[in-house]
């Protein structure tokens, strides 16, 4: 589509323009979503979704506890830990997953968090 060629300026015709065009600012742009921001709400929502389907499995004994430490430990297996604490909005926080790196009197070391045994809801050894 080619431009139309401007032969001649004419003041009164810019002047009714300002005057007569309302532009409606921000409302044209409400209904505008870049990709990005969709893309990252969506990530957002999923990830809510998971926080808010997560739930504990059956609380162990401290002496099924140990017991699974103990193999995990000597088997050199990947252990889930689900922690019994919960966060403001009372979800179940991410569980830990990862090698038991060291223990030292009553907490292991995992991911480089230090997890005392009173705070282990349940723990697995996660399947291959």
């Amino acid at each position: 589509m080619e431009a139309m060629p401007m032969t001649k300026y004419d003041p009164d015709l810019v002047t009714r323009f300002l005057h007569e065009y309302h532009d409606r600012g921000m409302m044209k742009w409400n209904g505008f979503y870049l990709s990005d921001h969709t893309s990252k709400y969506n990530k957002m929502e999923q990830s809510n979704k998971k926080k808010r389907d997560r739930n504990h499995s059956v609380q162990m004994s401290e002496e099924e506890i140990i017991s699974v430490i103990n193999q995990a430990v000597v088997k050199k297996y990947i252990v889930i830990i689900e922690l019994n604490t919960r966060n403001l909005e009372n979800e179940i926080p991410e569980f830990i997953t990862g090698y038991i790196e060291g223990f030292f009197e009553d907490k292991l070391f995992v991911k480089q968090r230090m997890i005392a045994l009173e705070e282990i809801y349940s723990i697995k050894i996660k399947k291959q």
